[in-house]
């Protein structure tokens, strides 16, 4: 298993931002924070796979053996079918195998460490070797017809922070040399006249030229792929257009027989989603499921495909059933076995307070403000004393991101009292406060005379408003998707504002570095920085750039650990980065003198002496308490505990300090301080929504009272800013906000690059050590790796998770998430880092391999269904309802009635049923699904309703259905001990189910 950081390690000296990314690797190992000591027990289970989704192919030119990669695996296979050998193991991550002309190697393109890179091997697996490196991704390898060459897409030639499209590149085998084919200076072209990107290489059967798909970079920056082109071998020449196809489809994998015949796939999208095998020109009427797997032109001129999950061998002239190589291929896996955790659903007394959220030091370095239990705080920084309370917002409401007034007399924070957020200024003597800014503002930043306000709205734009006049304009727009920009910050005269923001390096794929922007506030005209080459800041949230108030360099955040970049007045860096810290920090602010920097580092709030580099711990002595539940008699008239399909009638469910003590027939004069006459309505487990992503910045105290009005009393959060998501969990715990009991988590665990705000960025092991002590401290309930992160680090977060923390660990990566240990894939199938995944087909569709993961592996699927907001236009009604007019932000209430007013069609029910078979299959085999829904991409509370009635639509019972938001969930997340039934003992959460839900069809059993 490929389960090392091979970022290397350099020994700690002069820091240039060239070396950046191996010094960083040299960071002091954090006292009891590395690799866990004890790693995880394993027990072998040895998975049957004989099919093959998202797999591809090659066959030895003497017939004989196919090779193909099944589950991010290379097997080898009798060319009659049979039993399939393993050539690799699964850390190597390879994928579009093929042979070479005279068949003594392969090669592939594989992920090991972190970068897709060609690698050769022999026939039988030995001989493995790296044949390209660097940071550059290097994608589709394509041999010559002589063997002596490769072609291959790159993004090599490209830059940090301007990007790096795909361009046609050439590895000679025998020298290692390299020659790019396309994009080279001067070259002439189809479609050079906007941007564009090259991939999928293939050669001329005389070796002369090598075709590729050529894409063009549309207006809204989506990809058009529909030209195939050719360019000489050596690069000369300009580029020719070999074919364009109009059919609206985009194109993939060409290939080219030896007689000359140009064959490749065309794709379309969801809903209706399709892959096709064209040959010259004409579509090929195959049988079965084409998947987006590279054809390959084999003996006689028949094509090598992957269709419904097989390997067929198929005559584009006569299509009819092909010929398929069946197989049988038996892959051991260690899965992990550990003590999960105990949560700490009920318990009393008082606890400390681990959340102080977005702290912010004073001009005197005096005070800190910060934000806990939905309230705003001030505390010395010496002394130790409990800390005041400035402002507590009501429980549906929220409160964020404190600053300081350039005088220290004030506080300007956002909080959302009207709807949305609106920027206020409080003085801190009188009390009195003044609305600055309105309409969804948030993240405030007062330039250091006081005038002006910078900030952004809701959809991530950097405002800047004149508080004496009024008058407000937007200075920049996101550079892309993905979240919010960082936190902005005032050079120290005025005239510019830096943040944190993600470029995107190409089309192809969404991923790029977290960068600092600096914006000039009189010209309107931006810049962007890295910290140096390839590294990202840790996330787009609040880690820096923070300028000093002295404008001689910015604070960041990177690897998890506080630096200062040097710069110059208009924020150019001016000097090699330092590193401040060894151990984790976050959200840093400046005291005035610029001498000292308050950051949080694992929990604790830390002051640092930059000048002498001397660090001290405030101390905050504030605690919360969960206040005790009363005693409780609920009369159902009708109750489901959650079991079994029986529905029981006129039935008490008795409630002692939140537990069920008992379940029995209706009895008037039961003794309790509460009483709850649900006689005319349903009781039955409160749901569960298992993948949601706490998003207050913009929905504030919305999102949680959402939650709780469609009956979601417990939510799962798979991806949110650590503190944050601390911060709601200790306030819904202490009454303090409502909302359900929330399942923790941290950034998205990635690699250097980075797309959602939320991700945070690793390239060393140091690095996501000082990030997985964060979770340690702040006492995560999950820890997530995203599409980016390398094997090792998939591997190490899932260790720590199960030896230190008892938690569940996923990935969107069915493979290689189940080699290493992970628990479960946070989607069927989301954003991958191949081009296509091993999850489903282009339309949909999931084969054997797939659910032999899901049922025979200890290994759970939490299901997100988007395609179930469709369902949407057969209820237009559903629009009406308030909990949509009167609690959603006006930007959902907007989608919800646009979407209730589009009957579904034929297409979008067709993909909505090949979603829902794969999870009947997955649950009649006996596997798990707990249903989420990504929420807020989705309508918060409603789309949980509209996933089980998608469920119920495609035959499952009510019963079945329920399950997957109640008793499933509690099992995958290890909390079913607790919740997830109502049945004696287990913790009170329930959900009256009313007359008009039974109409809704998910709930009437």
């Amino acid at each position: 298993m490929d389960t090392e950081d091979t970022s290397g390690a350099l020994p700690l000296g002069p820091l240039s931002r060239r070396r950046f990314l191996q010094a960083t690797a040299t960071a002091t190992a954090l006292a009891g924070v590395g690799t866990p000591a004890v790693a995880a027990a394993s027990g072998t289970t040895t998975l049957s796979f004989t099919a093959a989704t998202g797999g591809s192919a090659t066959l030895d030119p003497s017939g004989d053996r196919l090779v193909a990669e099944v589950q991010n695996v290379l097997w080898s296979v009798p060319r009659q079918g049979g039993t399939a050998v393993p050539l690799t193991s699964p850390g190597l991550e390879p994928t579009r195998p093929q042979f070479s002309p005279d068949g003594s190697r392969l090669v592939v393109c594989a992920y090991r460490g972190g970068g897709f890179h060609l690698w050769t091997l022999r026939p039988d697996g030995s001989a493995l070797k790296q044949l390209t490196d660097g940071p550059w991704d290097d994608r589709s390898p394509a041999w010559s017809p002589d063997g002596t060459r490769i072609a291959f897409a790159s993004e090599r030639g490209g830059d940090t922070v301007t990007g790096a499209p795909y361009r046609i590149w050439v590895v000679d085998v025998r020298t290692g040399g390299l020659t790019r084919l396309t994009g080279r200076p001067g070259q002439q072209g189809s479609g050079q006249n906007a941007r564009w990107e090259d991939f999928d290489p293939a050669w001329s059967p005389d070796g002369e030229r090598v075709l590729f798909v050529r894409a063009g970079v549309t207006a809204t920056g989506t990809l058009r792929a529909t030209t195939i082109a050719s360019v000489a071998a050596d690069g000369s020449g300009p580029v020719a257009t070999e074919r364009t196809d109009d059919s609206g489809a985009q194109l993939m994998t060409p290939a080219v027989s030896p007689a000359g015949r140009l064959a490749y796939l065309r794709t379309t999208a969801s809903p209706a989603a399709s892959c096709t095998l064209v040959v010259d020109g004409e579509a090929v009427a195959v049988q079965g499921d084409v998947l987006p797997a590279p054809p390959r032109w084999t003996d006689g001129e028949r094509l090598l495909l992957t269709v419904d999950g097989h390997f067929r061998l198929v005559d584009p002239d006569a299509p009819g059933d092909g010929e398929e190589i069946p197989f049988i291929a038996a892959l051991p896996v260690d899965r992990p076995r550990y003590r999960g955790k105990t949560y700490d659903f009920e318990a009393t007394g008082t606890r400390p307070v681990r959340a102080l959220h977005l702290p912010a030091l004073s001009p005197d370095g005096r005070s800190v403000a910060f934000a806990a239990l939905n309230a705003l705080w001030t505390t010395g920084t010496t002394g130790g004393r409990k800390p005041g309370k400035v402002l507590q917002v009501p429980a549906t409401r929220y409160v964020l991101a404190p600053v300081w007034t350039p005088d220290g007399t004030g506080l300007v924070y956002a909080d959302d009292r009207d709807g949305l957020f609106a920027v206020r200024r409080r003085d801190l003597g009188s009390g009195e406060e003044t609305v600055l800014a309105e309409g969804g503002r948030v993240f405030p930043a007062l330039s250091p005379d006081g005038t002006r306000l910078a900030c952004l709205d809701m959809s991530g734009n950097l405002v800047v408003r004149d508080l004496p006049d009024g008058t407000e304009r937007v200075l920049a727009a996101p550079l892309g998707a993905g979240g919010m920009p960082g936190r902005p910050s005032w050079s120290p005269d005025g005239r510019y504002v830096a943040l944190c923001d993600r470029n995107r390096l190409n089309q192809r794929f969404r991923e790029g570095y977290n960068l600092i922007r600096v914006v000039d506030t009189t010209t309107g005209s931006a810049a962007l920085h890295a910290l140096a080459p390839h590294t990202s800041l840790s996330d787009r949230y609040d880690s820096g750039p923070v300028w000093s108030p002295d404008g001689r360099s910015m604070a960041v955040v990177v690897e998890s650990a506080l630096w200062l970049l040097p710069v110059r007045a208009d924020g150019t860096p001016d000097g090699e980065p330092r590193r401040l810290t060894s151990e984790p920090a976050d959200h840093p602010s400046w005291s005035a003198d610029a001498r000292t920097l308050l950051y949080l580092s694992a929990g604790r709030l830390r002051l640092l002496d930059v000048g002498s580099g001397r660090t001290r711990t405030v101390r905050v002595p504030l605690d919360h308490r969960r206040p005790r539940p009363a005693d409780t008699v609920v009369h159902a008239g009708r109750f489901w505990d959650g079991t079994g399909t029986q529905v029981r009638e006129d039935i008490d469910v008795v409630v002692r300090d939140g537990r069920i003590t008992e379940v029995s027939p209706h009895r008037a004069g039961r003794p309790a301080a509460r009483q709850v006459d649900a006689s005319d309505r349903t009781v039955i487990p409160g749901l569960w929504d298992a993948h949601t992503h706490p998003w207050q910045t913009t929905y504030g105290g919305r999102q949680t009272v959402l939650q709780l009005a469609y009956g979601i009393t417990t939510a799962v959060s798979l991806g949110g800013f650590a503190y944050e998501q601390a911060r709601i969990r200790e306030a819904v715990a202490a009454g303090e906000l409502a909302g359900p009991r929330l399942l923790a988590t941290g950034e998205l665990l990635d690699g250097p690059r980075v797309a959602y705000s939320m991700g945070r960025a690793h390239r060393t092991r140091e690095g996501l050590h000082r990030t997985l002590a964060r979770a340690e401290a702040l006492d995560w309930d999950f820890v997530k790796t995203y599409v980016r992160a390398p094997g090792w680090v998939m591997k190490e977060a899932a260790d720590f998770g199960h030896e230190r923390l008892g938690v569940r660990s996923g990935s969107h990566l069915c493979t290689p998430g189940v080699q290493l240990g992970q628990d479960l894939t946070t989607h069927l199938q989301a954003t991958q880092r191949l081009e296509f995944g091993h999850a489903t087909s282009a339309t949909g569709r999931a084969f054997q391999d797939v659910r032999e993961i899901y049922t025979s592996a200890g290994f759970h699927l939490v299901a997100t269904p988007f395609t179930a907001l469709a369902l949407l236009g057969a209820d237009p009604a559903l629009a009406d309802d308030p909990r949509v007019t009167a609690l959603m932000p006006p930007w959902d209430t907007a989608l919800v009635r646009e979407q209730a007013g589009q009957p579904p069609t034929a297409a979008q029910l067709a993909t909505l049923g090949r979603e829902m078979d794969v999870y009947r299959g997955i649950l009649a085999g006996g596997g798990l699904i707990a249903l989420g829904t990504d929420q807020p991409l989705v309508p918060v509370g409603l789309h949980l309703h509209l996933a089980l009635r998608a469920l119920h639509r495609a035959g499952l019972s009510p019963a079945e259905a329920l399950r997957t938001a109640t008793l499933l969930p509690a099992r995958v997340f290890g909390a079913d001990a607790d919740l997830g039934t109502l049945q004696e003992g287990k913790l009170e959460k329930w959900l009256e189910v009313s007359r008009r839900m039974r109409r809704e069809g998910c709930c009437d059993l």
